[in-house]
């Protein structure tokens, strides 16, 4: 975040950039500005709580322009106040104005602003009109190079695993993170995780992880999460799992629960899907577990069956607060799973 203050000129003061200032890697994003305008409201009988002022904002990437290209930029203009009494002295006012991956990084950034009386309905022309105005030095665009999956394609064989190896580079232009590595399955809810951790150089990245014959084929992407400053960027690679050979299909089970706040002698809904591959596993019996919030210990609580096309639903009284899962368990053309855990709170 920068703050450049700015001497008083006219009813504006304090004009500051409030907003991350760097070129975004893809796409376009914002920036954001602040300033203060001295006793913008009326305050006389006729007009009590009105405006008296609109703002105007304009920004150029190249000052040094002949001549300068300005872009506008967006004010979240004042609306009537019904405060009482009706504010004086100085009010706080915002604005933002557009920056994409096209943009060329520099100190030649300059944000402007102009007031004028509010019934004012385009930006002033004279140049002269807009003097309250910062410079902004906006860095370069975070940059992830050279990213690779090996080998790819990623070929499975029944009984044994393949160690799948990630690289890349990341690109600094400021205080950068990565925050979250992974490979992921774009079709399923399968992933790998993987370390954070640079190489010694700050820039450098190397990890892997075993890939087994359960996982899913397909389309899968490299994906790596930077943050920056109070933004966020993810950078994918994609890759591709095949299989060889007799295979089991995966299964998993999702489990929703509804409410999840309930009071004693009250019934919960859990319910969800099964699956087996992409599709629904139909006409699955599958086990249904309780554990007590902080017991170490699931216990059987009875059978959940799913319809012809995956989905279940069951209703529950439960006596005390804690955790419920199902397990489907696994057959000859198929791998067993459990659910995710789900807690519901009896008050």
């Amino acid at each position: 975040m920068s703050a450049v203050a700015l001497r008083a000129a006219g009813d504006i003061k304090a004009l500051a950039s409030t907003g991350d200032l760097f070129i975004p890697p893809t796409g376009s994003d914002k920036i954001g500005f602040s300033f203060t305008i001295d006793d913008p409201y009326d305050t006389t009988d006729a007009k009590k709580g009105e405006v008296k002022y609109k703002v105007w904002a304009r920004y150029t990437t190249d000052s040094s322009a002949n001549p300068v290209v300005w872009k506008t930029g967006d004010v979240t203009q004042l609306t009537k106040s019904t405060a009482n009494p009706i504010p004086t002295g100085a009010v706080k006012m915002t604005g933002s104005i557009s920056v994409s991956s096209s943009d060329k990084p520099g100190d030649k950034w300059q944000l402007q602003v102009a007031q004028t009386d509010d019934s004012v309905t385009s930006a002033p022309t004279d140049n002269a009109a807009w003097k309250d105005s910062i410079a902004l030095d906006v860095k370069a665009a975070t940059r992830v190079n050279g990213a690779s999956v090996s080998p790819n394609p990623v070929k499975l064989k029944s009984g044994s695993e393949v160690d799948v190896f990630v690289a890349f580079e990341l690109e600094k232009a400021g205080d950068e993170k990565v925050t979250d590595v992974r490979l992921e399955s774009k079709s399923y809810d399968d992933y790998y995780s993987l370390g954070t951790g640079m190489e010694s150089d700050g820039k450098s990245y190397h990890d892997s992880a075993a890939f087994d014959y359960s996982t899913s084929s397909g389309a899968w992407q490299l994906k790596i999460t930077v943050t920056r400053g109070s933004k966020t960027y993810s950078f994918v690679k994609g890759f591709e799992v095949s299989k060889s050979g007799s295979s089991k299909a995966k299964s998993k089970v999702k489990l929703s629960v509804s409410p999840s706040k309930v009071k004693k002698g009250k019934t919960v809904k859990l319910y969800g899907k099964a699956y087996r591959g992409s599709a629904g596993w139909g006409k699955k019996i599958m086990k249904l577990y309780f554990k007590k919030k902080g017991s170490s210990k699931w216990s059987f609580v009875g059978y959940v069956g799913s319809t012809s096309t995956g989905k279940f639903s069951k209703t529950v009284k439960p006596k005390y607060t804690g955790y419920w899962r199902l397990a489907a368990t696994g057959t000859s053309k198929t791998y067993g799973s459990y659910s995710n855990y789900k807690l519901v709170t009896v008050k």
